[in-house]
């Protein structure tokens, strides 16, 4: 048998499929290790073991981490480097974590003893420590196809020399053992191993040989770098090299030796200090290269707002840089020219050396550094500047090919690392490959954080991770949280191995085939001057960061664990952890993990006005139009199979320029209103329309009128997360209330310009040549004058198109009402009414009451025992001279949910219903008394989904509950329970609490009929009135939805419907649903199940205009898979319309677990489930990165459009001028 994998390969069925025996949320062990202790590794505090030391969003539970780090301490780079100057080259403030600020920074550029102080105080501060292995080093890897798991071989010193200390030899002095992981994140960056220069004779020199990244004196032993060059005074010291440890040294060690040398083989651009104008602030006018920050101005920054602004504005002139690395861009051209006169400037005293130091090549080929005092150090009088290339290094001194000599008692090579990015150990893939083999010629990447044939390995700057200009530790954390994406993906989805496609990587090797400058030697090239650029990432930090983001897992391969080849056995047994582990019923204050999304952290709470979409930080983003809302084909070729493609060109757009996007919403009920305003919260530049066809919002809560309409579940439960009433009128509150609610949402987010009222979608249809859907819209031609004016959709009409990019279907299961099919019911001459259409002839625009008030002398039936009999029949009961039942079958009869606590409320009465007082009301403005309320109402109410399990305990124990309770309730007439109490378990039919059914069938004008109706005659049943009730619950629509291929909806419906997690349908692109099939509840709080539809529509569309996708469309294996999962069944035979109104058959309503098990398989959309097509035609998947910019970096400042002045970069003149002078 054929290991399932989940991807482009078909999967073997050779097993049966049964539900997995664990929760949907239950954590499987997750063992990591991570390499290096470094930069890299400190945003895997988002690894936390203690799930309290971090937030909820960045913890992986369950989890066994380990970090091994070679150094005897934290730090990576900062604790091995210790030659003298040793400073960041970028100011401190940006030089941190976004979640682990520092506002004590002692100057603009910290050294590096203060940067390594920072690192200690952030392990300390999440404690880190008990998981990092100090002196132990990985020196190979292997990944082991059948289990899954990495096996490392980790060297440490020998136990018997663990209490010595010093320096000791990783060849001889070493003990090795082996470790395990389901996933490897390698740390180890991309300047990890130093390299000596390749001169001759180089052993032979006979004074002091040093290398600056293994700095080593012989005096001053853990003292500062001063101490270890105290003897230098009288000593001759050359510097090879010029890169930014050279320019570190030199200016250091200037004041400190008797000549300094610097031998320099190449040219680099040196930078004003960046920030120069913001130096030059802080300094009181004075031209500094460094400023120390003074006690008062610490103390400014202990003000939080004053210190965010201060940040923001420094790492946003530093993002803007990344102009800089683009070629011929005006910012380049701007910042070749002046960084050349402030060389020049500099110096002065010496002219000559700018000849050999300016470059002839783009600013931005290397490395841009500030290099604060170096060029005022070359013009000292103890200095040389050799440019001469040197021939051959003597025992006394070096010699350059002019003959020159130059006696010399110290050498210091500054002359950089191994950047091939090949690996010091070796990393076996699958079949045998090594990393560093797959390396050759030049490494390849997917977004430099995986690699093909590499399964569960993720890196941090590893190939192409790394920035010309920017925030690096932007970009290391964003890489850090793709692969703490990837391991809970891993952990949740119950897989074995996630692996990216190597046509994935192909794609992101053809994007980086554009050129960040011009020919120059440079390590972003492993030190070559032609070739590809492998070091950095192609654009902006920003756009890295956009990249990062949102994982698109449909670019990678899976195998599941336990070799299931159904992609959803993850989704267990239908529960949560919070549905078996709650003491709800027994200890209030631990009810809230019933209802943990109560919980205001867990909250999206919309802004009130809904003026603009939140970028990643939470700030306001300008919804600048596209400029391009299709890049036009570009010429084509012919690939190896010899299928035509587009030559691939970047998009002359920005990687977050958001193209347009239309939507339609149709209905503006509970789901049509939530969808409106999470996609005017979360889609930028958006033309959204919500289609309702009656005459005002609401849904079912406008359609239905008739007596005792009301919610039959809590009123706190039945209310947006988001948008809290405390001034409810009832723990049941009736109908129109509800609508009224409904309403006042509509006018907090000012929905009511994006409704179109009487308006009905008569037809939709998919072209699949322009990836839209063509609506056909019905309206009314003349404007109503009244909105209760009834008017004719036949006749009194007219119609035209829209075309859409994305529909959201809101209209529910229970929308088209039907009559009874019984004999003779069109021949009845009295009064007959549908309970959806409630229309008595009187009373219009009153409440029910109303419409029923000439009926005190009235015989009434009402046929059906369903929800809505169930609240007709006690509501009309007081208000006719006799009322008869007709009941065919049978249904159970809940005592009111959370009867005790309505007991409690109502101080010991046992009322079916409970009205809130005043004081009751007053209390809930108390925020957290109401919190708990509601959370408890809310956590019992999704601890019942236990009563839908057949045979659970909670069952057995309710089904005996409520026998008791339905027979104390008839005791006047206890023979209505014979025909009346099921015979069949709990939850085969909707559970109602019924308030006032039973005692109101006890009446003596009631009668209660279970005998089968006949026919109807023209005076009725037995001269009655009648009322009928029931909907046809095929969920078929009332207008044809016609996909691909011309499929109509309905007929994709026949014999019963399949969806993908109740919210999509195979063949029909873009197109997405609220309360379809599969997409309700037996028990619980139906709007978070229809919270989470809305927002899984809003991602799909949000990815949809993210990658500039034609169209998105769920793979018909998915939909097979999850039709498998359904075969669950809830219960026994009984007749329900959760099984189209039959007595067998599959449960075709109900989503197949609890309402908390739903928000946990929402939550995370599996793309990988998709066929996604190209809007622009393009093969490679990475077109929507675009040109390398992210709207912020093409913004100057933001200061053209928005108040907020901390977009992240800029292209001005007048940014250049900050960053140099």
């Amino acid at each position: 048998m054929k290991v399932p994998r989940w991807g482009d390969a078909e999967l073997d069925r050779e097993s049966s499929f049964q539900l997995g025996n664990f929760c949907v949320n239950e954590p499987r062990p997750m063992k990591v290790v991570v390499i290096g202790a470094g930069y890299s590794v400190l945003p895997n505090t988002k690894y936390p073991c203690n799930i309290r030391s971090i937030s909820y969003r960045q913890k992986i539970q369950n989890l066994d981490l380990t970090i091994y780090e070679s150094n005897a301490g934290v730090g990576g780079t900062w604790f091995a480097n210790k030659y003298p100057g040793l400073a960041c080259d970028v100011p401190s403030h940006v030089y941190q974590l976004t979640f682990a600020e520092k506002t004590d920074w002692s100057a603009f550029y910290a050294p590096g003893p203060e940067i390594r102080g920072y690192l200690e105080s952030v392990v300390d501060k999440f404690k880190l420590l008990p998981y990092i292995k100090l002196e132990h080093r990985v020196v190979r890897a292997e990944y082991s196809e059948p289990k899954g798991k990495w096996r490392l071989t980790i060297r440490r010193k020998r136990s018997a020399l663990v209490d010595q200390g010093g320096k000791w030899d990783w060849a001889v002095d070493f003990e090795e053992f082996e470790d395990t992981a389901d996933v490897v994140f390698s740390g180890a960056g991309a300047l990890s191993r130093w390299s000596w220069p390749d001169i001759a004779g180089l052993d032979s020199f006979g004074g002091k040989l040093i290398h600056s990244a293994d700095w080593d004196t012989g005096e001053g032993s853990g003292a500062g770098w001063e101490e270890t060059v105290k003897s230098w005074g009288d000593k001759n010291v050359a510097v090879i090299g010029v890169g930014s440890t050279a320019l570190q040294i030199v200016p250091a060690l200037q004041p400190k030796v008797k000549h300094l040398v610097n031998y320099v083989r190449g040219q680099t651009w040196l930078a004003a200090p960046m920030l120069k104008e913001r130096l030059l602030q802080l300094s009181g006018g004075k031209e500094v290269t460094n400023y120390f920050f003074t006690p008062e101005d610490k103390k400014s920054f202990e003000d939080p707002e004053y210190y965010k602004t201060f940040r923001r504005d420094i790492e946003s002139h530093l993002n803007a840089g990344h102009g800089l690395t683009i070629r011929n861009s005006e910012m380049q051209i701007g910042a070749r020219a002046q960084f050349k006169e402030d060389m020049v400037c500099r110096l002065e005293k010496k002219p000559w050396i700018a000849d050999y130091l300016v470059p002839d090549f783009a600013v931005g080929c290397r490395r841009i550094t500030p290099g604060p005092g170096y060029l005022e150090a070359l013009c000292e009088e103890n200095v040389d500047f050799v440019p001469t290339p040197i021939h051959r290094i003597t025992p006394t001194g070096i010699e350059t090919i002019d003959g020159d000599t130059q006696d010399l008692d110290i050498i210091i090579c500054a002359t950089g690392f191994e950047t091939s990015y090949k690996m010091p150990f070796p990393v076996i893939g699958r079949k045998g490959v090594t990393l560093n083999e797959k390396y050759d010629p030049h490494p390849r990447t997917y977004l430099s954080v995986a690699v093909d044939g590499f399964p569960n390995w993720f890196q941090g700057l590893g190939p192409n991770g790394c920035l010309g200009a920017g925030s690096l530790l932007l970009l290391i954390e964003r890489q850090v949280d793709y692969a703490v994406a990837a391991t809970l993906k891993l952990q949740r989805e119950r897989l074995k191995s996630i692996e990216v496609k190597k046509e994935a990587v192909d794609d992101f090797d053809e994007y980086l085939e554009s050129v960040f400058s011009e020919q120059c030697r440079t390590w972003y090239k492993m030190g070559k001057e032609d070739g590809r650029v492998v070091a950095l990432w192609p654009g902006s930090a920003l756009h890295a960061t956009h990249a990062l983001a949102n994982p698109r897992w449909e670019d990678f391969n899976f195998e599941p664990l336990n070799g299931s080849a159904n992609r959803f056995h993850w989704l267990g047994d239908g529960h949560s952890v919070a549905d078996k582990d709650s003491k709800a019923d027994t200890d209030r204050s631990l009810a809230y993990l019933e209802a943990w999304y109560l919980k205001n952290e867990n909250i999206d709470f919309p802004p009130g006005r809904l003026q603009q979409p939140r970028n990643l930080k939470g700030s306001p983003i300008s919804t600048m139009p596209s400029a391009v809302e299709s890049t036009p084909l570009n010429p084509t070729t012919v690939d190896r199979n010899g299928l035509k493609h587009d030559q691939f060109q970047l998009g002359d757009f920005c990687v977050d320029q958001p193209r347009r996007m239309k939507v339609a919403a149709i209905g503006a009920g509970y789901s049509g209103i939530m969808a409106g305003i999470r996609f005017r919260q979360k889609v930028q530049n958006l033309d959204l329309t919500i289609y309702e066809s009656n005459a005002g919002v609401g849904g079912t809560w406008l359609v239905n009128k008739y007596p005792g309409l009301a919610c039959d579940i809590p009123s706190h439960a039945y209310q947006l997360l988001y948008e809290e009433k405390k001034d409810w009128s009832a723990f049941y509150s009736p109908g129109p209330e509800i609508l009224g609610y409904l309403e006042g949402v509509v006018d907090k987010y000012k929905l009511q310009p994006y409704i179109k009222l009487q308006h009905r979608v008569m037809r939709a249809e998919y072209s699949e040549p322009e990836g839209k859907w063509h609506l056909t819209i019905r309206k009314r031609r003349v404007p109503p004058t009244d909105k209760n004016e009834k008017w004719d959709w036949d006749t009194d009409f007219e119609e035209f198109e829209d075309v859409v990019d994305v529909v959201f279907a809101g209209l529910g299961a229970l929308n088209r009402w039907t009559w009874p099919d019984i004999k003779g019911l069109e021949t009845f001459k009295g009064k007959l009414i549908h309970s959806a259409d409630w229309d008595t002839g009187e009373g219009a625009g009153g409440g029910w009451e109303d419409t029923v008030k000439s009926w005190g002398d009235k015989n009434v039936a009402v046929i059906g025992v369903g929800s809505t009999a169930l609240q007709i029949v006690p509501a009309l009961q007081p208000k006719v001279k006799h009322l008869v039942n007709y009941v065919r079958g049978k249904t159970w009869i809940t005592a009111s949910i959370l009867k005790e606590r309505l007991v409690e409320m109502a101080g010991g009465k046992d009322v079916p219903n409970y009205h809130f007082t005043e004081e009751d009301r007053e209390s809930f403005k108390d925020p957290e008394y109401y919190q708990q309320f509601r959370r408890e109402i809310e956590s019992y109410l999704n601890s019942a989904h236990a009563m839908t399990i057949r045979n659970s305990p909670m069952q057995t124990e309710v089904r005996a509950a409520f026998r008791v309770d339905m027979l104390k309730k008839l005791e006047k007439k206890p023979w209505i329970a014979d025909h009346l109490m099921p015979n069949f378990p709990v939850c085969c039919r909707r559970l109602t609490p019924g308030p006032g059914y039973l005692e109101a069938l006890c009446e003596d004008n009631v009668d209660f009929v279970p005998t089968p109706i006949q026919e109807v005659t023209p005076t009725g049943i037995l001269n009655r009135r009648c009322v009928m009730t029931g909907f046809d619950t095929s969920y078929k629509l009332f207008f044809p939805v016609v996909g691909r291929n011309g499929v109509l909806l309905n007929e994709k419906y026949d014999p019963y419907p399949r969806t993908y997690l109740s919210v999509a349908v195979d063949g029909f692109p873009n197109w997405f649903q609220s309360l379809g099939p599969n997409g309700g509840l037996g028990a619980g709080s139906l709007l978070i199940l229809m919270q989470s539809q809305v927002n899984y529509a809003v991602e799909a569309t949000l990815k949809l205009q993210r990658e500039r996708l034609k169209s998105m469309e769920v793979k018909k294996e998915a939909v097979d898979d999850f039709d498998e999962y359904l075969e669950t069944v809830f219960s026994d035979k009984c007749r329900s319309w959760y099984k189209l109104g039959k007595e067998e058959g599959r449960v075709v309503a109900l989503w197949p677990g609890s309402v908390l098990h739903s928000t946990h398989a929402l939550a995370h959309p599996r793309w990988e489930d998709y066929h996604l097509e190209p809007m622009d035609g393009v093969r490679n998947r990475f077109h929507w990165l675009g040109d390398g910019d992210s709207l912020a970096d093409k913004d100057p400042l933001g200061d053209s459009k928005s108040s907020h002045s901390f977009r992240g970069s800029t292209c001005s003149k007048d940014a250049l001028r900050g960053l140099v002078s």
